[in-house]
């Protein structure tokens, strides 16, 4: 098409997604006052997920890669995790794949869901991709659906458990994950994993709920997050806050200094070991380990702060005489990308020392939750210089969870604060759904005046999380402690009284 159609089309598109979010945002007002319950949500979020399967678009080439790789496990028997699919070029596949010359960055827990997809479509035919598509998209309503019902059990569980009981936050913020639009886009047009991804971490916090068989579910959720990290390598992020949780809540028991220690590391080993023999399969005298060498995410920057300022540099170097540079792969881009990566390191070093030294910090299990919203918050903002929107499909259940049991913010004893209301998720929904408009054919073929080499879609990485800023609560002023801690704190001093009279 004609930059000059495109530029008449692009905010008709920009429209229809605002309108879309309007009609979700009004949805949840004034479904929030009413006494549906969960069967309502459900169903309508299963009718919703139909009608985004039946859309006959991807906006991301990553459902064909998915294929891609069960075909090469399930009908060439080959090593999906070692081998390119440039391997496969003859397949019907090929023509619709964007990365070519990198083999699969996912683990053994999606090598196993998506061959057990391709070997269910099998009798349907190995020419046609239709049914593949279609089975993607049905397994990615499915984990949206499953995490639906598992915030709406946890939710009720830790109110019960900590005297805070909403029938109203319950409604709303599981209705507000169920009925996400970017979430629904996601996982049931782009059928991407993410949304398998949060469903295992979800059940990692289930079987973490407070019961009489507290070092099993412990086990059971070590093993869910053995999957997680199984399925895509970033869920280790989460594991340093796991252990020191559990260290901690082994702690409160009235037990020697060394038994927190040894099951804490005990836990540690099987999650090591487990993840360790699941990838020994697809070892292959280390061919595995060719992913980091290819792999886009170890250099380069798309949708971030880094890329964005990284080519304002370029740009501005430019201007002022210097040579042009290529933008993907120079200077300014490496040093926007260590840049980034450095201040995650940095913040999410001093998160897991808070976290250690605190005795107030992760001592109750909505408190842990709201510790990995904001982990995983911070390593969407500058964790990952490579950046797609789906990311964020963890932080939107972590978040709902901490929504419907405590304060709006993401408080970590002081250390950092983030004064993130509902609203302005909302907000991070439609900024990170509408980065989709800077992919349309104008803003990637024009440039913006005066700065030469710096196009329009430079722009995504600034408009996915200024836009979020707009719902922000300033000032910061002091917030009261959350009602869970106030449990927590008088469950403490029960025991301690209790133990005293003893």
């Amino acid at each position: 098409p004609s930059v000059a159609l495109s530029w008449r089309q692009l905010p008709l598109l920009l429209a229809a997604i605002f309108v879309i979010f309007l009609v979700y945002v009004f949805a949840l007002r004034r479904l929030s006052q009413s006494s549906i319950g969960y069967r309502y949500i459900l169903y309508s979020t299963f009718l919703l997920g139909l009608l985004c399967i039946l859309v006959p678009v991807v906006t991301s080439p990553d459902i064909f890669s998915y294929i891609s790789y069960a075909r090469i496990g399930v009908i060439y028997h080959l090593n999906p995790l070692t081998t390119l699919p440039t391997t496969i070029s003859s397949d019907p596949v090929f023509v619709h794949l964007y990365w070519k010359n990198q083999p699969s960055a996912y683990g053994p827990t999606w090598v196993a869901i998506s061959s057990l997809l391709q070997w269910f479509t099998l009798p349907l035919g190995v020419q046609s991709l239709l049914p593949m598509v279609l089975a993607l998209r049905v397994f990615g309503l499915f984990t949206h659906l499953c995490s639906t019902l598992l915030i709406w059990s946890i939710v009720g569980q830790l109110q019960q458990r900590y005297g805070h009981v909403s029938a109203q936050k319950r409604l709303v913020a599981t209705l507000a994950f169920a009925w996400n639009p970017l979430l629904l886009f996601e996982a049931c047009v782009n059928a991407h994993n993410d949304s398998a991804l949060l469903l295992f971490i979800l059940l990692a916090i289930q079987f973490l709920l407070p019961a009489s068989h507290r070092w099993r579910g412990n086990i059971l959720a070590t093993l869910m997050l053995v999957l997680a990290t199984c399925l895509k390598l970033n869920a280790v992020l989460l594991m340093p806050l796991f252990f020191i949780f559990i260290w901690k809540q082994e702690h409160r028991e009235n037990v020697p200094v060394k038994v927190p220690f040894a099951k804490t590391f005990t836990l540690l080993l099987a999650y090591a070991g487990t993840i360790i023999l699941l990838y020994a399969p697809f070892w292959q005298n280390g061919q595995l380990l060719r992913l980091f060498q290819t792999n886009p995410t170890t250099s380069r920057n798309i949708n971030t702060l880094a890329e964005f300022l990284g080519r304002l540099y370029n740009s501005i170097t430019e201007r002022l005489g210097y040579l042009p540079v290529p933008q993907n792969g120079s200077p300014a881009e490496g040093v926007a990308h260590t840049a980034s990566i450095a201040l995650f390191v940095m913040l999410y070093a001093l998160l897991c020392w808070q976290a250690i030294v605190s005795k107030q910090s992760l001592k109750t299990l909505p408190d842990f939750i709201r510790w990995l919203a904001l982990a995983w918050l911070l390593y969407c903002v500058c964790g990952t210089p490579w950046f797609w929107p789906w990311y964020t499909v963890t932080f939107f259940g972590l978040y709902a969870l901490v929504n419907a049991t405590g304060e709006d913010d993401l408080l970590v004893s002081g250390f950092l604060r983030l004064p993130l209301a509902p609203f302005a998720t909302y907000l991070l929904a439609f900024s990170m759904l509408s980065i989709y408009c800077f992919y349309a054919w104008a803003p990637q073929n024009s440039f913006i005046p005066g700065l030469p080499g710096f196009q329009w879609t430079d722009l995504r990485g600034l408009w996915a999380w200024v836009i979020p800023l707009l719902a922000l609560r300033w000032p910061l002023a002091p917030m009261p402690r959350p009602h869970y801690q106030r449990a927590v704190i008088r469950e403490t001093q029960g025991e301690s009284i209790a133990s005293k009279a003893e």
